[in-house]
């Protein structure tokens, strides 16, 4: 009798974890990336002018791989992220929630492939929230991230 309890218990929890696992929200896909048809070096200036464009200011570049490049591995493919804050939209974020502080600033990736292809992408902020001020802060900076991209590779 404790046999046959056992195994409708160990069906019952079975059942139980395809249900929670079933039941988990998925993530979304926050890597936004896009090929450039310019030069590695036209790509950076084009990102310079878009984010300009969108009111945004140019604070910190990180200049990953001519970093590689000067240790000695001079064929390493290039890669810089480019950091970038708007002051207006940073305090209308941390009103909206003062967590969101760890999505900025804004950042933005320009890297070389190993076939010398030109990808610029960035992380999107997450959009799948129960806040409905915080879900519409996050589709207007995803706005201008994609429109930033876009406005680079054009």
């Amino acid at each position: 009798m404790l046999y046959r309890y056992q195994k409708q218990f160990l069906s019952l929890l079975i059942v139980t974890l395809f249900f929670i696992i079933g039941c988990q929200p998925q993530t979304e896909n926050r890597l936004y990336e896009r090929e450039s048809p310019y030069s590695f070096e036209d790509t950076i200036l084009n990102l310079d002018i878009a984010i300009s464009e969108y009111n945004y200011r140019i604070i910190h570049r990180s200049h990953i791989g001519q970093a590689v490049r000067d240790r000695g591995d001079k064929d390493f493919p290039l890669s810089t992220i480019t950091s970038f804050c708007n002051i207006t939209y940073a305090k209308e974020m941390m009103e909206i929630n003062p967590l969101l502080i760890n999505d900025m600033p804004c950042n933005i990736s320009v890297r070389q492939t190993g076939d010398d292809r030109v990808i610029v992408g960035t992380k999107l902020m997450l959009e799948a929230v129960s806040d409905p001020a915080q879900q519409q802060f996050a589709e207007k900076i995803n706005a201008n991230l994609k429109g930033i991209i876009g406005a680079t590779i054009q």
